[in-house]
């Protein structure tokens, strides 16, 4: 077969490829120059250069010829594994030698291209590797249009042609080498003046900021860079903010985004990743590097090619990142590398340097701070001792801390008996208005208590934080607070009283780390001198409270807090007096709520006192300013209603009072109604005295309650003859003393320290032949009235006595008999008489005999009232105050008496031990009993806690249903014959007792 390609043609393609290889200034030029020499100066049916790329394929990138389209359309792989593998150029890249076909249509390598072949007339083929630095990077492929015609001769041609492209290649780099080591030594000299520019700027510079500015300049202008930039972390987030820069792209360089936040694409960029892991980052082809991926168009605009980014530190801490931006076709060789990272080492030292700097600044001003927070502690020593108020106190005090430790604000904040919250009373300093409408709390479990201050607070230990944005999450709720006011550091100091905080002193500075351990111990001490300060304040202000309250006590009804019965009737005293001077007219009116026992039944003590507390609301709310509303006892008030004009007013008055009360009322969660009864007398129409004004509207009251309650009835004469039930209770009430219808029930007293039963209270029981049981409120009070008492009080006396006797025949040890008088004996000539024939008649021995009065008794005639019970006393008997504490006497009246015996009325217990009122008149009581050598005894004790508090606090005796409810005489011996073992509270019937004792029965 003949060859085609002469030996001379082979020559002319080597010579031309040779000519291209001089000529050629880039690999692309000489591929392509080398294909055409081949072509047209072998007469080559076609040629291409097959270069492998990073997916390990050949691919075509110069070509000549016929077929070339089709050889950079398609491509081949390396692997010998591959299907497409098996070709010429793939074999000749892998083995590093010529790969030859003369029959290309029939061999089984190049099955895959033989449809091509046929189609452009390709019989033979031979590739040849093409070599760079020793090592195989591709192929040259040449074809032609006849079988066989590649010799050996040939073929050794085609070898020298890629060996002479080879060392061109070679060639090229070691030019590009060249090149680069020439721009690299440039390239160094300017970043060693960039260098020295860069550490003159570090020494003079007076700020961080003023630093960065510098460097940037210096490192661009000296240092010939695209760009410089300087990144610090924006406060409270993961994001950094631009702190300096120069460059050609300014604008490029401030749109600039990056987060040390590793979980987000902007923070996984050479930024983010220098300021987590404090390791600098280079890349020499930046726009290829995944990680750019997020400033790419950024990247592209500016023309970054290279760039090197370094951390800055900060005694120790990264505090942000300096960039260095190179464009065109500067590399950073390792040479680059270390004087950037020594540019980088410098600006860090300068960091260092500038904090020592400020440290010392620091350092200096809190020597003066100390010095004139001495003078503060002194300052508010002297105002300690000389403020009058708690808040001259507080404000001084606040005021000369400021003076002291320039602060930002000073704020003092006391807790609230009844609330989580604390209440701000002072505060000073140019931030005083901000930090005095901050809400503080000392509850972890409310935002406002999740600051120092609780925390100091609730741990009775000084709270600081010298770094306060650092150290609290940005999420906290008074993180804002603190940052808008320009805050950096801040320490909050307990109030302490008796180990436990009552207060805070709250210190807030804008120096970062301002509370040295030498400031806190002085603010301590200051702190300690406050509480101390407010300690004695409460001492003297408790002592002068107690004094008022016990007068209060004496003169107001101690739930309701209106005036009680001897305050009203002082009252009405006066007002007849001023209407009897101006000749002017006033009313009475007595009123009663209709429903009132239903509801105190039914929904217990707590709602009835609900109830008769809000009625005392409403009345005072519908009378005038002047006119008076008090609480007689029970559901019973009384209005006094000044210069009034016509009946008419009257009337308008009492229909406004009547839907007052009316209107619903919300009782624990129950809404009830109830009705007033309202009976009204007139001065001087209807009487002239106290006692006439008030029987006679307490009659018309009566009445209207027996014509079917809630109205309002003006006193009549004829009322008398109305009240046919009432004279019908009279009659019976006058014969049932001799039918014998009365019986006593007896309530057992006990020491509290034995359990020892160490008396018994008499206490009055009718038993109606028509109507029962008849409670005491329904006949005591008619009794009271009509005199009737007297002789039912003399027989309680004398069959009291006979009892207790009766008890020591039957073998029971003696105890002491209680016996209420009432008013009306009280008052009686023969009380005396009385007494003495009770105890001969019984045999009683008089030490047993204890004669309870009420404090309204014994103040109505204080001079009378001695002259009695010192009569009583000299007998031997026994003299006890009942019911004390619902006020009438002053402490310094209750010493004239011969009192052996104080007691606590119910209304002070019942709520023990939870009612803080009631706890302190409890104990006041009891002190003043101890004090004045008396046995106190607490009445209406039914539950187990009020025994202990009472224990717990030295009172001598109770009586009340946790111990016994009153029992007929037989029941009693039980009782008395061994110490009582306290049993779980009895729920209690009607508190006919309290009733009975109240009457003085």
């Amino acid at each position: 077969m003949l060859v085609q390609t002469s030996m001379a043609r082979m020559f002319a393609a080597l010579s031309a490829t040779n000519e291209a290889i001089l000529r050629a200034s880039s690999d692309d030029e000489l591929f392509q120059r080398v294909c055409d020499a081949a072509v047209f100066g072998g007469k080559f049916l076609g040629t291409g250069v097959l270069l492998a790329n990073d997916e390990g394929r050949l691919v075509c990138v110069a070509g000549a010829g016929v077929g070339v389209a089709a050889l950079k359309g398609r491509t081949s792989s390396v692997d010998p594994n591959s299907e497409d593998g098996q070709g010429l150029a793939p074999t000749a890249f892998r083995t590093g030698r010529p790969i030859v076909s003369s029959d290309y249509i029939n061999d089984e390598r190049t099955r895959r291209w033989h449809a091509t072949a046929l189609q452009i007339g390709a019989r033979s083929a031979a590739a040849v590797p093409i070599m760079r630095h020793g090592r195989p990077i591709g192929a040259l492929l040449f074809y032609l249009d006849q079988p066989n015609a590649l010799t050996d001769e040939t073929v050794g041609l085609l070898e020298r042609m890629a060996e002479n492209v080879s060392f061109a290649l070679d060639n090229f780099d070691r030019d590009k080498a060249r090149d680069l080591a020439d721009l690299a030594r440039a390239r160094i000299a300017r970043m060693f003046a960039a260098l020295t520019a860069t550490n003159e700027a570090i020494m003079r510079a007076q700020s961080a900021d003023e630093m960065f500015r510098e460097v940037c300049a210096a490192a661009v202008g000296q240092g010939n860079l695209l760009g410089a930039a300087i990144f610090t972390p924006e406060a409270d987030t993961s994001w950094f903010r631009l702190a300096a820069d120069a460059g050609k792209y300014p604008e490029i360089t401030a749109s600039v985004r990056f987060s040390s936040d590793p979980s987000i694409p902007q923070g996984q960029g050479m930024g983010g990743t220098v300021f987590r892991t404090g390791k600098p980052c280079i890349s020499n082809d930046v726009a290829s590097e995944p990680r750019s991926k997020p400033w790419l168009p950024l990247i592209r605009k500016a023309g970054l090619t290279a760039c090197g980014v370094f951390p800055l530190f900060s005694a120790g801490k990264a505090v942000g990142v300096i960039y260095f931006y190179f464009g065109g076709d500067d590399q950073l060789d390792d040479e680059m590398v270390t004087l950037m990272g020594r540019l980088a080492d410098n600006v860090s030292f300068g960091l260092d340097a500038l904090e020592r700097a400020a440290d010392r600044r620091v350092a200096e001003a809190h020597k003066e701070r100390l010095t004139r927070m001495f003078a503060a502690l002194g300052a508010t020593n002297e105002a300690i001792m000389r403020a009058k108020t708690r808040e001259e106190l507080f404000r001084q005090v606040c005021e000369a801390a400021v003076l002291g430790g320039n602060f930002n604000s000073a704020t003092m904040a006391l807790a609230r008996p009844d609330s989580d919250d604390l209440e701000t009373v002072a505060a000073a300093g140019p931030d005083r208005e901000r930090a005095s409408k901050v809400k503080l709390s000392k509850s972890a479990d409310r935002p406002e208590g999740s600051g120092i201050t609780g925390r100091a607070f609730r741990t009775r230990k000084a709270c600081i934080s010298n770094d306060y944005l650092s150290e609290f999450p940005t999420t906290g709720h008074f993180y804002q607070l603190v940052k808008a006011a320009g805050n950096l550091a801040g320490a909050a100091l307990p109030l302490v009283r008796n180990d436990e905080s009552f207060g805070v002193l709250v210190f807030f500075s804008d120096i970062r780390g301002a509370f040295t351990p030498e400031l806190t111990e002085l603010l301590q001490r200051l702190a300690d001198n406050v509480a101390f300060a407010l300690e004695n304040f409460d001492r003297a202000e408790e002592k002068r409270e107690a004094d008022e309250r016990i007068e209060y006590l004496a003169s107001h009804d101690s739930l309701t807090h209106l005036p009680n019965r001897e305050t009203f009737n002082q009252l009405l005293h006066a007002a007849i007096g001023t209407a009897e001077r101006n000749r002017r007219r006033l009313a009475v009116l007595f009123i009663d709520l209709d429903r009132f026992k239903i509801i105190n039944d039914s929904l217990g003590h707590d709602s009835g006192d609900k109830l008769l507390v809000e009625t005392g609301l409403r009345l005072k709310r519908s009378l005038r300013a002047h006119d008076v509303v008090a609480r007689l006892g029970g559901d019973e008030f009384v209005v006094i209603l000044e210069n009034i004009g016509t009946r008419e007013d009257v009337e308008a008055v009492a229909r406004d009072l009547r839907r007052t009360i009316a209107a619903p009322f919300d009782l624990c969660g129950h809404e009830c109604h109830t009705t007033a009864s309202i009976g009204i007398a007139i001065y001087p129409d209807d009487g002239a005295d106290i006692q006439t004004l008030t029987r006679r509207a307490d009659m018309a009251m009566y009445i209207v309650k027996g014509d079917g309650k809630d109205g309002f009835r003006f006193f009549s004469r004829e009322d008398r003859s109305q009240s046919l039930e009432r004279l019908t209770l009279e009659t019976n009430l006058r014969h049932a003393l001799g039918r014998g219808e009365f019986m006593l029930h007896f309530q057992p007293k006990v020491d509290l320290a034995s359990g020892e039963v160490t008396g018994v209270e008499a206490l009055l029981r009718w038993c109606h032949p028509e109507a029962g049981m008849l409670p005491p409120a329904k006949f005591i009070p008619l009794a009271e009235e009509t005199g009737l008492i007297v002789p039912i009080g003399r027989w309680v006396l004398r069959q009291a006595c006979v009892q207790n006797m009766e008890w020591h025949r039957q073998g029971l040890r003696p105890i002491s008999m209680a016996v209420n008088l009432s008013p009306r004996q009280f008052v009686d000539e023969n009380l005396l008489q009385d007494i003495d024939e009770a105890l001969a008649f019984s045999g009683m021995p008089p030490h047993l005999l204890q004669l309870e009065v009420t404090e309204s008794m014994v103040m109505q005639n204080v001079t009378r009232a001695v002259r009695v019970l010192d009569a009583i006393q000299s007998r031997g008997i026994h003299l006890a105050i009942d019911d004390f504490g619902t006020g009438y006497s002053s402490m310094s009246l209750m010493k004239q008496f011969p009192i052996d015996t104080i007691k606590i009325d119910r209304s002070f217990v019942r709520d023990l031990p939870n009612d803080s009122e009631d706890q302190a008149i409890a104990q006041a009581i009891i002190s003043m009993g101890k004090a004045l050598g008396m046995t106190v005894v607490a009445e209406g004790v039914e539950t187990a806690a009020q025994q202990a508090f009472l224990r717990r606090h030295a009172c001598d005796e109770m009586q009340g249903y946790l111990v016994s409810k009153p029992v007929p005489p037989q029941d009693i011996v039980d009782l008395v014959r061994l110490p009582i073992a306290l049993a779980p509270p009895l729920q209690p019937e009607a508190d006919t007792a309290h009733l009975v004792a109240q009457s003085g029965i």
